[in-house]
């Protein structure tokens, strides 16, 4: 790799760094800080989740249109500044709701543009598509692993303003590293599909597209909801120390960015379809795992094994999911992210009904079920990898 592919996983770990700060923060801010009920939570999340899901696709759009990628993750840069920077000097629920909320889905979006902007750049010098890709997801899964515990860190010694003092000078880096790391007159031109495909056809729904992006949403959602049932079903129902959750989780991390780090070596003998067959089936044993788990000896089995499949999962999923673009690279690229947003916002909404009305442990089990739809997904469209091969859209 070059200097300036090594200044792009940078700019998008910071950019990573920035959200991760405050996205699972801003709950505990409503609730502790500006002392609103729980439910009102629910519509500051419904509005960045909606308002997410729409910046994704446009950006995406823009940038199959051939719109320059500098302005657009400018966007992105200066909203989150200007948000945390509005919210060290007028912390207020309804500027939340009403201005807030938009500046954080901008810059939310910019994972997703800076995926298909590595990956431009990544093409555009010749480089190993599936490498690159590689190490971009290692550095989303470093700035998640880092940054949240970092924010409540600060919290917890200085108060909930210092967070967003310290997001704001963050954001200041990411504004900086933008100005001199993104070329100015970058951009991906459109391309037109194959000149095989019929035009009627060219103008067809990417059935390809959709159905792995489907298969990418139940894996999201079971992994999200296996997570969020894990710290609460490791403390009441396990009975383990207070500590359990954190080494979970750290033993989780560890073995997904080292397992990210190594699919490119994987990837010169299996293809991607075969890597998520194998992620998906290891999964299934892995929830199991977990939902038995009364000692810590079986919890740093069970953490190490979701590290596995999780890590094989976000190493060739964008990847895989771009091979179905059919020229449209932003498009495909927000659609995989949105797929891991809604599968997300499923998993955790999920986890919460399940646990009320039986408990913990039944909610990591259910995981089975959706991994399981998740591999039904993966094999029933396998025949789209010929079209994909002959430079056609299924």
């Amino acid at each position: 790799m070059n200097r300036q592919a090594y200044l792009i996983l940078l700019l998008l770990f910071t950019g990573v760094c920035c959200n991760g700060m405050i996205v699972p923060f801003m709950g505990f801010f409503i609730i502790d800080e500006l002392g609103r009920d729980p439910w009102e939570i629910s519509i500051y999340v419904g509005l960045v989740s909606v308002l997410t899901l729409v910046m994704n696709r446009q950006f995406g759009e823009r940038f199959d249109k051939g719109a320059r990628v500098r302005p657009l993750i400018a966007i992105s840069a200066f909203a989150f500044l200007i948000a945390t920077a509005t919210l060290s000097l007028y912390p207020s629920y309804w500027v939340i709701i009403g201005f807030i909320s938009l500046c954080f889905s901008f810059s939310n979006a910019s994972t997703s543009l800076m995926y298909s902007f590595g990956r431009a750049y990544a093409e555009s010098q010749g480089m190993a598509v599936t490498s690159y890709n590689s190490y971009l997801r290692s550095m989303t899964s470093l700035g998640w692993m880092m940054a949240p515990a970092l924010s409540f860190f600060i919290a917890g010694q200085w108060g909930n303003s210092f967070v967003f003092y310290t997001a704001a000078s963050l954001g200041l880096l990411w504004v900086i590293l933008w100005f001199f790391v993104v070329p100015t007159d970058f951009t991906a031109a459109a391309k037109e599909p194959s000149s095989n495909q019929p035009s009627s056809q060219s103008r067809s729904l990417n059935h390809g597209l959709y159905l792995e992006a489907a298969a990418c949403l139940f894996i999201a959602a079971a992994h999200i909801l296996t997570s969020a049932a894990l710290p609460l079903y490791f403390t009441q129902e396990a009975k383990l120390p207070t500590f359990a959750p954190g080494l979970a989780f750290s033993i989780k991390c560890l073995t997904e960015v080292a397992v990210i780090l190594l699919i490119p070596y994987a990837m010169q003998k299996f293809s991607a379809r075969t890597a998520l067959y194998a992620a998906t089936i290891i999964a299934m044993p892995t929830f199991y795992i977990l939902s038995q788990v009364d000692s810590i000896p079986q919890l740093v089995v069970g953490a190490a094994l979701e590290g596995l499949y999780y890590g094989i999962f976000a190493g060739v999923s964008i990847t895989f999911v771009q091979s179905f673009a059919n020229g449209r690279l932003g498009r495909a690229t927000s659609l995989y992210m949105n797929s891991l947003f809604l599968g997300g916002m499923f998993g955790n909404v999920s986890m919460g009904l399940i646990a009320s009305a039986y408990s913990y442990q039944t909610a990591i089990q259910l995981s089975l079920v959706i991994i399981t739809i998740a591999l039904v997904i993966l094999i029933a469209s396998r025949c789209s990898d010929r079209a994909v091969e002959a430079g056609l859209s299924v």
